[in-house]
């Protein structure tokens, strides 16, 4: 799995694996191959193909919009790249820290791809333990998830899952609809059309992945590992 962020994305996964993923009757491991830099979306899917330890491990390249037009073009290329390569793509709009604040609370305002107010109800939302001051300081402890932060989204994931799929059949686009998903496992080489493999979020072939402001995708990665596994078959 490869994400474009160098920490909060980073953390995120080192959460699932210490809470979820030795669970009983649970077992899976995510395998974080970061470059250890900021990745544009198509390096992201670059990255996870050229690092992925055996051809039956499932491959997965995390992304966001991040800011209105900087990505346009990178991001549809990118998402051809992972059809081809059989990479599950999990897109964010506008950022990451809207799959966090899923955790707390749904959130359905269109923000053009800047994430300035997700932010701000992250910091502000009284059940966001330790998120007060979260990408306003270097190092770590910027845009880290130890400590009280990940205390306070472990145990939230089903809501989250939950408002993350309203989020798809909110889409302007009449056919997307979560209930549409697929979670298959997808081992090795397995090359399909972008359209297509579109529609393993549930979103139409038709819909324009920079148009769906705002949703996250990682609720898809929690489905497949079975984490908020009952919202699954839920509308």
């Amino acid at each position: 799995m490869a994400t474009e962020g160098e920490k909060t994305e980073r953390d995120y996964i080192a959460l699932l694996n210490t809470h979820y993923g030795e669970r009983e009757g649970q077992k899976f491991r995510l395998k974080h191959c970061n470059a250890g830099r900021g990745l544009r979306p198509t390096e992201t899917v670059a990255h996870v193909i050229a690092t992925a330890a055996g051809p039956d491990d499932e491959k997965w390249a995390l992304f966001d919009r991040d800011s209105e037009d900087q990505r346009d073009d990178d991001i549809p290329e990118a998402m051809r790249n992972a059809a081809e390569a059989g990479v599950q793509v999990v897109l964010s709009h506008p950022s990451f820290e809207l799959w966090l604040l899923l955790h707390f609370q749904p959130f359905t305002s269109q923000e053009g791809g800047r994430s300035g107010t997700v932010l701000d109800r992250l910091r502000t939302h009284r059940d966001a333990k330790g998120f007060q001051d979260y990408d306003q300081q270097s190092g770590d402890r910027g845009k880290g998830l130890g400590g009280q932060r990940g205390e306070s989204l472990v145990g939230r994931e089903r809501a989250a899952v939950r408002n993350a799929r309203k989020l798809v059949s909110l889409c302007p686009y009449g056919d997307c609809s979560p209930k549409n998903a697929d979670f298959t496992p997808i081992p090795g080489l397995r090359p399909e059309t972008s359209q297509v493999w579109r529609l393993r979020s549930g979103h139409a072939a038709s819909c324009d992945p920079l148009k769906r402001d705002p949703s996250s995708d990682v609720w898809r990665l929690l489905a497949t590992l079975g984490i908020g596994a009952e919202e699954q078959q839920k509308g």
